[in-house]
């Protein structure tokens, strides 16, 4: 079914001014993707120097639709949202809360998009906690955006748009041909420098193995310029792999940047894009032949009904496994692809956590039931990283060796850690 793109008129319930109870850590809700689950979208724009714009996406398809009038049926989701000066703050700035009511009698695919205008004045950063509550359902969703207000250089200064539908991009990779328009937010014609980067970055190490990276050579691999119309917009394709920072200022390292992968990504349709994932759960002479094979579409398909024994099975948790792959792209994906990253690869062997505490910089993951000597939890910090703000990294540690293996062994043996 085709997918449609909506604007929904919101109706704002009402500001609120208080003191919230103190918190370090926020419970959000998993990254398990069921029917059940909101994943919402968010873009953030600073339209002017008061006014910076929370900009929403959220898939029909994730939200419950009822008839409580018998007729008709309609969303009802409440998105509401706090501005704090930091993290811990009991200073609220600004706060709303909004309705979204969508009528869907013929259960279409629908993208319900939205945009809410947030009082934060330039010159300084902020933390926006937003909440997002299908009310229907009775679930909801937490975030912890962070708003960067300090200069006009960093990325929540520019807005990406789709040119088949004039709406925000709500991702950060383009693929071949696709023409985008940048939006600067000041109406004005200037320069904007393009840097482009083609790497070839190695996949994340075991959780167990202390490695020291290396650092990341910001040496461009070619350097252009692109000119902004006098509207503060201009047209841009990526012409090859790799990723394009945009700057105005080229002594510093704040920018806006897009990313192209492939023309498929997120999904994993390819041979060639399926072998490289399986080197969590691979030795290295399993992984050179499959990566060398002439065949690789015959030799993933191989190795799988070796684990299962059986084609059904085969089939079955190939597609569980590259389920998650996908899944990986769309949460993790930052100058890597998701599944290459901690957090990806962490994802991919053991799974959808149980529970998620999140900060600003941090992000804690806990398989098993929280306070149990038994259960497994994976912290990760936020790295400052001009590329990306997604761009997290594993404190790895060598207690984690005889998980990471038990999990790794049942997937060889064709079994799903962590039932999806």
């Amino acid at each position: 079914m085709k997918k449609i793109i909506i604007y929904l008129l919101l109706i704002v319930l009402g500001l609120a001014c208080g003191t919230p109870r103190k918190t370090s850590i926020t419970q959000t809700s998993t990254y398990k993707h069921d029917a059940n689950t909101i994943r919402p979208q968010f873009v953030v724009f600073h339209a002017s120097d008061s006014i910076s714009e929370l900009h929403f996406k959220i898939n029909s398809k994730e939200i419950l639709y009822t008839r409580p009038d018998g007729i008709d049926f309609n969303s009802n989701v409440l998105i509401s949202y706090r501005l704090l000066p930091s993290f811990d703050s009991k200073e609220i700035i600004d706060s709303a809360s909004v309705r979204l009511v969508d009528k869907n009698n013929d259960n279409s695919d629908k993208s319900l998009l939205g945009k809410l205008n947030i009082k934060a004045a330039k010159g300084k950063n902020y933390v926006l906690r937003v909440k997002v509550t299908d009310l229907n359902r009775n679930t909801e969703t937490l975030g912890v955006i962070a708003i960067e207000k300090e200069d006009d250089l960093n990325r929540q200064n520019f807005m990406i748009t789709s040119n088949t539908s004039d709406a925000p991009l709500f991702r950060t990779y383009v693929k071949s041909n696709e023409s985008v328009q940048i939006n600067y937010k000041a109406k004005i014609g200037v320069t904007l420098y393009v840097r482009y980067y083609n790497r070839d970055f190695p996949l994340a190490a075991p959780p167990f193995s202390i490695s020291d990276p290396k650092p990341f050579q910001y040496r461009h691999d070619s350097l252009f310029t692109i000119q902004l119309s006098d509207q503060g917009n201009v047209q841009f394709t990526a012409p090859k792999k790799g990723f394009y920072h945009f700057q105005l200022d080229t002594t510093k390292r704040e920018g806006l940047t897009l990313f192209h992968f492939s023309d498929v990504f997120p999904e994993v349709k390819k041979a060639d894009d399926m072998v490289a994932p399986l080197r969590f759960i691979t030795s290295k002479q399993e992984y050179d032949e499959l990566n060398y094979s002439t065949n690789k579409k015959a030799a993933i398909e191989k190795f799988w009904l070796n684990s299962t024994g059986n084609q059904e099975r085969a089939k079955e948790i190939i597609r569980k496994y590259y389920n998650r792959v996908q899944d990986a792209n769309y949460y993790f994906t930052s100058y890597l692809e998701g599944w290459k990253t901690d957090r990806g690869m962490v994802y991919l062997i053991y799974g959808s956590p149980n529970v998620i505490y999140r900060t600003l910089t941090s992000e804690t993951w806990i398989y098993g039931e929280e306070n149990n000597i038994n259960s497994l939890s994976y912290s990760f910090s936020r790295v400052n990283n001009p590329f990306t703000n997604n761009d997290y990294t594993l404190e790895r540690s060598a207690v984690f060796k005889q998980s990471w293996y038990t999990a790794v062994d049942i997937w060889r043996e064709g079994r799903t850690y962590l039932q999806d």
